[in-house]
């Protein structure tokens, strides 16, 4: 699995390329990511009486602040890397945006939600647990404990872009990998085990993909494959094997 995800992207043409190639209109990426925006503001919607403080971790170009947007009452991105910053600045990102070390000192929530901080708080953290290591993977947690101290302070939700349990494991099983692919994989049963090593407890999971990247790539495919992923992805009970799974914690109580 390659773990320097964090490396990558503080160069700005890396960045750029994240930015317009993979998340270009008409993109896999960016299908799924409308997808993921119309059931996060459902679930801003339903889940929080009052609009909530985001927080957003390894925010990169602000695409999830970007999703919420006049969804929540203040809006935080973090991330390590500057050009991602810059980037979300560019592309107009609502919010405060935050640099932060891969190492030491996490910000604390007294200091960043000032005025709000009698209201609950939504942390989320996209698209970066599964090409990071074990301590990175904490590090998120460690974040994520600090802004949702106890178990009416809000909701976590993570990403797992590359579900072990997905169809997407039929290509490493019977197919042949291209290592310059970041073809990771994350199981059900990891995530679950960070949730409960950092005191959060699993409410929900939802996923937003069924079918691999290739099929939406190929012309006779890609209609038959989003009209399957409409449907399969309309509700929770397939997530499990979806590709993309967005997992729902809070605190224990």
């Amino acid at each position: 699995m390659r773990t320097d995800y964090t490396q990558v992207f503080q160069d700005p043409v890396a960045v750029a390329k994240y930015a317009e190639n993979t998340y270009a209109p008409g993109s896999f990426s960016s299908i799924v990511s409308r997808r993921q925006e119309k059931w996060l503001r459902g679930f801003v919607r339903s889940a929080f009486p009052l609009a909530p403080v985001h927080h957003d971790f390894a925010c990169g170009t602000g695409r999830a602040m970007r999703m919420i947007e006049n969804e929540v009452v203040a809006s935080h991105g973090y991330d390590t890397s500057e050009a991602m910053l810059a980037k979300a600045r560019q592309l107009d990102s609502p919010g405060a945006l935050h640099l932060i070390g891969e190492s030491g000192p996490l910000p604390r929530r007294e200091s960043i939600v000032g005025e709000h901080s009698d209201r609950a708080a939504l942390v989320t953290a996209f698209r970066i647990l599964l090409n990071v290591d074990a301590t990175v993977r904490d590090r998120v947690m460690k974040f994520a404990a600090e802004m949702l101290p106890d178990a009416s302070s809000g909701f976590l939700i993570l990403e797992n872009h590359g579900n072990a349990a997905s169809l997407r494991h039929l290509r490493a099983v019977f197919g042949r990998l291209d290592t310059r692919d970041w073809f990771s994989e994350l199981s059900h049963a990891c995530v679950r085990d960070l949730l409960d090593r950092h005191d959060f407890e699993l409410v929900a999971l939802q996923g937003f993909t069924m079918v691999t990247q290739g099929c939406y790539r190929n012309a006779p495919l890609a209609w038959m494959s989003r009209a399957v992923d409409r449907v399969a992805t309309s509700s929770s009970l397939l997530s499990r094997l979806a590709t993309d799974v967005m997992y729902v914690a809070r605190r224990k109580a």
